[in-house]
């Protein structure tokens, strides 16, 4: 289950983050360590729960935050579309559970705030 999570927050963060698919955001450079940024620091809560994620599993999601071919999440979707995102749901308990937990994770906690704003401004 944690690693699904930090699946789904690292897409869902880069997306909606850098307002992009993965693969345009690795086609810059910085694009893709600020990727795998991200991926260090959902996986970083979840090793600090006591849940690391498999490297199988890891090397997925760095995978799929890097590859030119990935697109975008359905959260990035629902955000371009206007619509009510999970963003409480995906990042919101992460982002609590990191603080309780003493893991930093200042990528996280910016979608989580921007998510926030998005949500509050679309009512």
């Amino acid at each position: 289950m944690w690693a699904k999570w930090v699946f789904i927050a690292a897409v869902g963060a880069v997306n909606s983050l850098m307002r992009a698919t993965i693969g345009d955001v690795v086609a810059v450079p910085g694009g893709a360590e600020f990727a795998e940024a991200v991926v260090a620091e959902a996986a970083a809560v979840a090793e600090a729960a006591g849940y690391p994620v498999p490297a199988a599993d890891l090397a997925a999601t760095r995978r799929a935050v890097t590859d030119p071919g990935t697109g975008g999440s359905s959260l990035y979707r629902d955000l371009l579309g206007g619509h009510p995102v999970e963003g409480e749901q995906i990042f919101g308990d992460l982002t609590a559970r990191a603080r309780a937990l003493g893991v930093a994770v200042p990528l996280l906690d910016l979608v989580t705030l921007q998510l926030r704003v998005y949500q509050h401004r679309i009512g």
